[in-house]
């Protein structure tokens, strides 16, 4: 999926596909942990049924990683598959 749309974060690609099935993802963060210079943050993104986490170095790296392993979730595993329809 992320092959098929070069240039769209795995955020983007899933506020895309919870639009198309009236699903918006919820982010919360979980967990702020480490010293200031080496910090790590837990978010859990949630879309309809499906909560997924994913950690990272600053928030916007867990929350990327979290979107990331809910498409994998969602699309059964394949990041390759084509998430969204061209609509034109």
């Amino acid at each position: 999926m992320l092959a098929a749309n070069p240039g769209k974060t795995p955020i983007s690609l899933l506020q895309e596909y919870g639009t198309r099935i009236g699903k918006t993802p919820v982010y919360d963060l979980l967990k702020a942990e480490g010293q200031a210079h080496q910090p790590n943050f837990t978010f859990r993104v949630t879309v309809g049924d499906t909560s997924c986490t994913g950690q990272g170095p600053s928030k916007k790296a867990a929350k990327h990683k979290a979107a990331e392993v809910a498409l994998k979730h969602l699309k059964g595993g394949s990041m390759l598959e084509p998430a969204l329809e061209d609509s034109r």
